[in-house]
């Protein structure tokens, strides 16, 4: 909830622009980098958090499968945080908020496809791609990349589809991996 409540807020305080100057290779100086971007991490960090924290012998034990209960809380997650985004759009009238929700969508994909080789530490990914994002994808004029997938509009046809993907991935690794990596 804390972490819902954080997400709510920076998307909230920084759909307008708000934005601070960082370091970009293409640009060979630095380029205003919104804050939008980084909304997403405590989001996805917090779903690792949760996943990562269990009780093995009640789950060995479980009749229900814990496989599918941590597919739709990461299903849960992120169509929250979707939908977080929408609203701040359409009360603010921003349409920078709403791909919040795609890129938090695609942070917490590439996070659980990584999951069962780097376990834990599997976290750092999503700040990671924002930074590899910002050092290396950002130009100094025009839209990033579309390898980058994030920076994009909600609607941009590329960046959705690698969101859908890696989405996919990650929820189809963590169905087969849930609870015995870690």
């Amino acid at each position: 909830m804390p972490a819902l409540a954080a997400f709510t807020a920076l998307v909230t305080l920084s759909h307008a622009g708000t934005s601070v100057p960082l370091l970009s290779f293409p640009a060979a100086g630095t380029v205003p980098v919104p804050l939008l971007l980084f909304t997403p991490v405590p989001v996805v960090a917090t779903l690792v958090w949760c996943l990562d924290n269990r009780l093995p012998e009640a789950e060995a034990s479980a009749v229900r499968s814990t496989a599918v209960a941590d597919t739709a809380l990461a299903v849960a997650v992120c169509a929250v945080a979707s939908g977080v985004g929408a609203a701040v759009a359409l009360l603010s009238g921003s349409t920078a908020a709403v791909a919040t929700g795609r890129d938090t969508a695609f942070l917490a994909g590439i996070v659980l496809c990584l999951r069962p080789p780097a376990g834990q530490a599997a976290v750092l990914a999503a700040p990671a791609w924002l930074f590899v994002v910002v050092f290396f994808g950002l130009p100094s004029a025009g839209p990033p990349p579309v390898w980058t997938v994030v920076g994009h509009s909600a609607a941009a046809p590329i960046p959705l589809t690698a969101t859908l993907l890696a989405f996919v991935a990650g929820l189809s690794v963590l169905a087969r991996s849930s609870r015995t990596s870690v």
